[in-house]
């Protein structure tokens, strides 16, 4: 296992204590190789940056090992670990995230996932790592979660994958915990739901009487069952869900609008 390599990141940001104790308990099974954004990234998708030049920077951790800071985006930092690093690691870590990253919806907005992603896109395995948070949390200093609790999880999550043979239509797999465990939480194997919250725009006047909207939302109060929201929110369980790269849906009723559209496409230039 020690000869493993691991590639370490996260949308939270290079200072994010998840990214931290994530790292430290990785580093008691193998390698681990840190490429991080400099700033908090959250909700920024598979971005990439194609406008600008991307920089890193050395980075000491607090426990005298290094890594690397990144002015790019969650996926730019895989494709920078893999550039620096010469090789392609064993597995690709993304997290822990502050905040779940459960329902479709959240996978597709996720930094977190969006390095999952970008890790599955150059043929690397991939766990992405995400805590639910309370209702008090604030993401400005992250409070309110044991992420060395949930970190040591993480490895044995690790470790374990590392052992196994990766299915190849597999993208990544998506890790979700609740807000706290006790030793009677239960783990699930789930799919994602759809959509986690009903967002809606607040409009309010700043002080020069100028309109500005802020994006809020409120988490919806039921989940299907077997689903990764229901699983985290409503059974305070861990959630694990493979995700796969199949985005094409071939049902009767949808090859028939498709087929219909197709149909009635006239090209007239």
């Amino acid at each position: 296992m020690k000869d493993k390599l691991i590639l370490l990141t996260n949308d939270d940001g290079i200072k994010s204590q998840g990214l931290y104790s994530l790292k430290k308990h990785l580093n008691r099974i193998c390698k681990v190789e840190c490429f991080a954004p400099t700033e908090p990234s959250s909700a920024v998708s598979k971005a990439l940056t194609f406008h600008k030049p991307i920089r890193f920077y050395s980075f000491n951790f607090e426990d005298g090992t290094t890594g690397y800071s990144t002015t790019g985006s969650p996926a730019d930092n895989v494709l920078v670990g893999l550039h620096v690093l010469k090789r392609k690691p064993d597995i690709v870590v993304s997290g822990i995230n502050y905040g779940d990253n459960s329902s479709i919806h959240s996978i597709l907005t996720s930094g977190t996932c969006a390095a999952a992603f970008e890790a599955a896109f150059n043929n690397v395995p991939a766990i992405a790592f995400s805590a639910d948070v309370s209702d008090d949390a604030q993401l400005i200093d992250q409070r309110g979660i044991d992420f060395d609790h949930f970190a040591q999880i993480s490895k044995e999550i690790v470790e374990l994958t590392l052992e196994l043979d990766w299915p190849k239509d597999l993208a990544f797999l998506n890790v979700n915990y609740p807000t706290e465990i006790t030793d009677e939480t239960k783990v699930y194997v789930t799919e994602p739901t759809v959509y986690k919250y009903d967002n809606y725009m607040v409009e309010k006047k700043d002080p020069r009487k100028l309109t500005y909207l802020w994006l809020w939302g409120e988490r919806k109060k039921t989940f299907p069952e077997n689903t990764d929201s229901w699983a985290v929110i409503h059974k305070k369980g861990i959630s694990i869900s493979p995700i796969a790269f199949n985005l094409h849906e071939k049902t009767d009723q949808s090859l028939k609008l498709a087929k219909t559209v197709q149909k009635h496409i006239k090209i007239d230039l």
